[in-house]
Parts: structure tokens; C-alpha cells; sequence
């Protein structure tokens, strides 16, 4: 079975250097590559979501942020083919340089409510100590805005124990105690194991449930454990899964820069580590329950894994990517590995090294690096799931660099080609040095019962040198064949997005005098301020061939400020403040191309809407010696607004399929819940 993609969205990177959607490690000069990304139904529309993150984010200073992307059943997020990043629908901000914020990503039900709550890693924070790093745990609080826009907003933070160890790197989340509640794992792979630095460990953490949820060091963890050889970074590709079958979710991890011996430099190794039915797993990769060894040097046996059940038999099977093997005279082609389950209770569940794998696919090209990533997942519903392998480093033509990703189709029993130069399918990246395919999701975006792409390129130059993009294909299903039916034409009023942008809206006062009220020193302020839109008109400026929305915001503001005493003064006023906003995102030459005459009707739409109001309390002046009020109290506001704003058309368009001699028009009203339909008499011969 063929089966067609057709690209739907490309969304960018802010920055130059921000790597949107993937995260990096280095270990003694290795590097170790992982996507950031999950693909779920964060806000329960119905639709597919996209969460991304970037933990080098923020103009080079690696802050790191992660962006949230709302889907609608479309196969796009926010209805443009190329996105920016900065039109997130949420973006959560880092809290200082160099935390590397959204390193990592996970998503489950923390605290059991029915919404996915996030878990981001932040492996560069010096909270406990320098590039200790952190974990923030992020409770979904429901619509409109769902997060908190800050680090600072977390419900729980979660710190490493150990200088420069790099806590947070990977995170994973799972019920490891079967009490109901999902768990945590966390890598710190350049955490230091006795005399074997960078050595890596794992920490995991059992939910504790509402208030805290989870306890607020690594050096509390439930367990930890522990790499053992010196620069192996173990901590990465962490997957909780149930290898055998006894209902308790075990781990199985990927350590690509593991070594077996002097010989075996970095062959790579997956460790099974088995659960024991309360959430303890063997402390340490030396007494882990199985663990397969790549068995060429340098081969980095590990770099990705996924789990599933490959042969039909009930029993999880295993793939590993090596990026860097060498298939024989053909240096970093790469392969992938398949390991079928035996199905039994106890170890070994598959071949003790790569040379003992029940199957393996080699890449098409030297330097190719096929098996830097790697997905399981049923793209065609047929003979069970099948197999996507990315290839960063692809070439077309004279452009390196430029990444692909494979699909290949289980033909049943978990039988698939051998080299990927027979894979069903192959999608190829935009330009040289992108490192298309260095992450891969899949997910039912358009909710039509198929499996769709999402693919990372974590070196695109789309948003800057190095921005980073993901890019979004659609399933295309066969069309039925045609079948004769009598000509018509068809008019349907359709929406089209002009424009669409986050504008931050400021508005600073200071000393606003609070009347002849006597404030003492010690004095705190607190309230609620509320924002609304009570205008929004869209202009066309077309010398400039810029975009404007007139919006008039309407802020009310209940304070109160609280006395030493407990005594409570009420304030409470309102304001109204219009500001012009202007589209920067709308290129000049995308209204250039629209005729004047056409570029009627905009409405303005109000997506989203939020912000912050800093209020500063500055009491009454009271003379020391008298004790006489000398200055009335005042308090200073930085109030800044985020209004997300689309500019929408309505259109009525003409589907051409009629025949001169025959018309039926058919009026399409639309309300939120409803489509009415009216019919005109038809004209002419039947």
C-alpha cells in the first residue's frame, strides 16, 4: 500500500540558535542528540496539540522556552503554512541564562483532574548549585490559559544534587508503584559516579499527591540509578515500558556513548532495568536486568529507542538506531536494529548485542547517520506497526547535511526490508546543514482516522542561523472514484486568515496618588485586575502595506491594601486604553499581492489574552519627630497586556462544477452549532 504525505505546515524558531524542537549533550566531545517534543490533546478539544521545546532559546543566552500550539482538526496550528514560533498560542519562559528551559519535555495527569499537566526539564539552573539543574512540574489549569507564561508560575520544582551533573536533561513519567499516580524519571547524564565522571545516573521520583506532589531534591529521590563508566552520559532515551509482561512498568534505556570495552569505544547499550513490583529498579547499569551491547566502536548502539509489539505475539519488541555504523567500507551509513521479545517472565528478553539482532535495516549512504532517530507507530492500519528512521545527515546532490526520514511498512509478523534505499517511503528536508529528521511524532491531526508526520530540523536557518523548524505532513487517504452526478455550482462562505500575531501592550504609571488615606509603613498591596476588549477594528495602510488592529482595551482594577493592623482599604477604579497595533509578522509582499478592492470585510478576532500588572506600594511620609503625615501615599503600575489578534476575511467562493445549462446556488450560514442550508429553485433543464 502507497501511502501520501502532503507537507501542511512548516513552523520555525524564533532565533537564531535556538534549535526549536530538539536538545543536545556533550560528553568528552561526544554529542548526544535528542528531540523535544510531544504531540496530545493538552486543552480537551478534541484536537491534537504540539508542545516544543527549545532549551537554547532566547537570543543566545539559553534561557530556554517551550511552546504550546493549540490544533484545531485543520493539520495546522494557527492556519498559516509557515508559523513562527513567537505565534505560540502559550510560550513558557526560562528563568535565567543559561538554564536551557525545555530540555526536556514529558506530559501526563500529575494530579489526576483529567487535564495533562507538563513536566520540562531545565538541566542548566544553579539553584542548588552551578548547572545542578532543575525539573519544574506545570499543573494544566483549565482554559483560558492553561499555564503559567514563566518558570516562576511552576507548581513544583524539582533540583539536582550535584554541580554541574545536568539534572533534568531527560525526564519520563509513568506509574512505577501502582498507586495510580504517574511517577517521574529523571537524567542527569553528566552526573559524576565515584571515581567515573560524566558516568550519568537516573533519578526517579514517586508522586506524593496534592499539595507538593513531588518532594524538592534529587538527593531525596525514591532511588537513583547509577552509570558506572567514565563519559558515558547514561540518563538519556529513558522509556518506561512493560518488557515482560507482569503488569509493573519497567525501563529500558539507551546509552549510545557506552563503552563494553577498550575495544568498543562507544559502541553504545540499552539497559533493561526490571521493576519489582513497588517501584524499585536494579541500582546501577552493572546490575541491570539485561543489557545489549553494540558490538563495533563507535557505533552509538542507543541513540534512539521505541517499543512495540513488532511481531503480533503480545510481547514488546525492541528497535535501537546506530547512527554511526559502519555496514562494511561505508563509515556513519547507520542501521537499525530489531530485537523480537522472547516472551519470557525473566531475562534475557533479546540478543545480548547488536550481531545477535533478529533484524537490521543499514542505511542508503556513507554519512548518512540513519538511526539518529527513530518511531514506532501504525501508519498504513495494516499487519501492525510500522518503522520511521531519520537520517540527519542525508545529502541531496551537492547540499549535506540536508536529513531524511524513512518509513517502512510491517508487512506482517515484523517483517521489513533490509536497507533503506527499499523503504515504502522517504521525505527529504528544504536545505543543506537543516538535519532533517532529528526528531519524528506522529499523531491523528486532522481526526480522520489517520496517522500523521511531525519531523524536527534542528538546524534550519528558517528563524536564523540555526533556528531550528518542525515541520507538519498530512495523510492523504484515496480518493473514492468519481462517480457521475448531476452539474452544480456551489457558493460556501469560507474564512480567510489575513494576518495573525502576539502583540505586549505596556502601560506604566507611577506615584498615582491614593487620596488623604493614611498608609503606614509595612503597608502590603494586593488584588485582582481584569482586561477586556471592547473594540477591535481592523486598518489597511496600503502605501506602507502594513496591517493595523485600533483595539481599545477596558482594565478594571480591585485593589486592597492591607495595614500592619490587618486594617483593609479597598481600591477600585477602571480605565480605558487604545493603542494601535501593527502586524509585523505579514509580509509586504504577501499585501501586494492582494488587489485593494479585495481586502474588504476584515474581522478582527481575539484569540487569546493575558498578561501581568506590577504594582509597587509607596506609603505615606510620616515626620519622625511629630508624627504628622507629611506625603500622601501612591503606588506605581507596569501593566503589560498579551493579546494574540487574527484578521480574518469572509469570503464567498464559487466551486466550479456546473455545466451552463444547469445552476442550484446554495446559500451556507454558519452559527457556532449550526449549518443551515437553503435551496433556490434550480433553472434550466433537468
Amino acid at each position: 500500500m502507497a501511502l501520501n504525505f502532503v507537507r501542511s505546515q512548516r513552523i520555525d524558531g524564533e532565533n537564531a540558535v535556538d534549535r526549536f524542537g530538539a536538545y543536545s549533550i556533550e560528553v568528552d566531545g561526544e554529542v548526544i542528540v535528542g528531540a523535544t517534543g510531544e504531540v496530545a490533546d493538552l486543552n480537551n478539544d478534541g484536537f491534537l496539540d504540539l508542545i516544543v521545546g527549545a532549551g537554547f532559546a532566547e537570543n543566545g543566552e539559553d534561557i530556554g522556552k517551550v511552546y504550546i500550539f493549540f490544533g484545531d482538526g485543520t493539520g495546522r496550528f494557527d492556519g498559516s503554512p509557515i508559523l513562527s514560533a513567537a505565534n505560540a498560542d502559550i510560550i513558557i519562559v526560562g528563568a535565567n541564562p543559561g538554564d536551557f528551559f525545555g530540555a526536556a519535555v514529558a506530559l501526563s495527569d500529575i494530579n489526576g483532574d483529567g487535564r495533562l499537566d507538563l513536566v520540562i526539564g531545565a538541566p542548566g539552573t544553579d539553584f542548588a548549585a552551578t548547572n545542578a539543574g532543575s525539573v519544574y512540574v506545570f499543573l494544566n489549569q483549565g482554559g483560558p490559559n492553561y499555564f503559567p507564561t514563566s518558570a516562576a508560575g511552576a507548581t513544583r520544582r524539582i533540583d539536582g544534587n550535584q554541580a554541574f551533573a545536568e539534572f533534568g536533561s531527560y525526564v519520563a513519567a509513568a506509574d512505577f508503584n501502582n498507586d495510580g499516580r504517574p511517577d517521574l524519571a529523571v537524567g542527569a547524564p553528566l552526573f559524576d559516579v565515584g571515581a567515573a565522571p560524566d558516568a550519568g545516573a537516573i533519578f526517579t521520583f514517586f508522586n506524593l499527591g496534592a499539595p507538593n506532589f513531588f518532594v524538592n531534591s534529587a538527593a531525596s529521590a525514591n532511588q537513583t540509578i547509577f552509570g558506572a563508566v567514565t563519559d558515558e552520559g547514561f540518563g538519556v532515551n529513558i522509556l518506561p515500558a512493560d518488557i515482560n509482561n507482569d503488569g509493573f512498568v519497567d525501563l529500558v534505556v539507551g546509552s549510545p556513548l557506552h563503552s563494553p570495552s577498550v575495544a568498543l569505544l562507544s559502541a553504545g547499550a540499552v539497559y533493561v532495568f526490571l521493576n519489582n513490583g513497588a517501584g524499585s529498579f536494579p541500582t546501577s547499569i552493572t546490575t541491570a536486568s539485561q543489557t545489549i551491547t553494540g558490538s563495533q566502536a563507535g557505533m552509538q548502539f542507543g541513540a534512539c529507542i521505541d517499543i512495540a509489539d513488532l511481531g503480533g505475539d503480545g510481547d514488546l519488541d525492541l528497535i535501537a538506531g546506530a547512527p554511526q555504523f559502519d555496514p562494511g567500507g561505508a563509515p556513519a551509513q547507520g542501521a537499525l536494529f530489531i530485537f523480537f521479545n522472547s516472551g519470557t517472565v525473566n531475562p534475557p528478553f533479546f540478543g545480548a548485542n547488536s550481531n545477535l539482532a533478529d533484524w537490521r535495516i543499514d542505511g542508503e549512504n556513507p554519512d548518512d547517520f540513519f538511526g539518529q532517530s527513530c518511531h514506532i507507530a501504525n501508519m498504513d492500519q495494516m499487519n501492525g506497526p510500522d518503522i520511521l528512521v531519520g537520517a540527519t545527515r542525508f545529502d541531496v546532490g551537492l547540499a549535506e547535511n540536508v536529513g531524511a526520514v524513512y518509513l517502512f511498512l510491517n508487512a506482517g509478523g515484523g517483517i521489513f526490508p533490509s536497507d533503506a534505499a527499499n523503504a515504502n517511503l522517504r521525505l527529504v528536508g528544504e536545505e543543506a546543514g537543516d538535519r532533517f529528521g532529528s526528531g519524528i511524532k506522529t499523531g491523528d491531526l486532522t481526526n480522520d482516522g489517520t496517522q500523521d508526520l511531525l519531523i524536527g530540523a534542528r538546524l534550519a536557518n528558517f528563524g536564523g542561523e540555526d533556528s531550528g523548524s518542525i515541520y507538519v505532513f498530512i495523510q492523504q487517504q484515496p480518493q473514492p472514484p468519481l462517480r457521475r452526478r448531476a452539474p452544480h455550482c456551489e457558493k460556501v462562505k469560507v474564512d480567510r486568515v489575513i494576518c495573525d500575531e502576539i502583540f505586549y501592550v505596556e502601560d506604566d504609571e507611577f506615584d498615582i496618588p491614593i487620596g488623604e488615606i493614611r498608609v503606614p509603613t509595612g503597608s502590603t498591596i494586593d488584588g485582582v485586575v481584569t482586561v477586556t476588549v471592547t473594540e477591535c477594528d481592523p486598518r489597511v495602510d496600503f502605501e506602507l502595506n502594513r496591517l493595523f488592529a485600533d483595539v481599545v482595551f477596558m482594565v478594571q482594577k480591585e485593589l486592597t491594601i492591607t495595614t500592619p493592623d490587618q486594617t483593609l482599604i479597598p481600591l477600585e477604579f477602571g480605565f480605558r486604553l487604545e493603542r494601535a497595533l501593527e502586524f509585523r509578522k505579514c509580509f509586504p509582499f504577501e499585501l501586494e499581492a492582494i488587489d485593494p478592492d479585495l481586502l474588504v470585510d476584515l474581522e478582527c478576532h481575539i484569540v487569546r489574552i493575558a498578561g501581568t500588572d506590577n504594582v509597587t506600594l509607596n506609603p505615606s511620609t510620616i515626620d519622625p519627630v511629630t508624627g504628622e503625615f507629611l506625603k500622601d501615599a501612591t503606588f506605581d503600575e507596569e501593566l503589560t497586556i498579551l493579546v494574540k489578534v487574527k484578521l480574518i476575511q469572509e469570503r464567498q467562493l464559487i466551486l466550479q462544477a456546473c455545466s451552463p445549462r444547469q445552476q442550484v446556488d446554495i446559500e451556507v450560514a454558519t452559527t457556532p452549532n449550526t449549518v443551515v442550508n437553503s435551496l433556490s429553485k434550480s433553472k434550466g433543464k433537468d
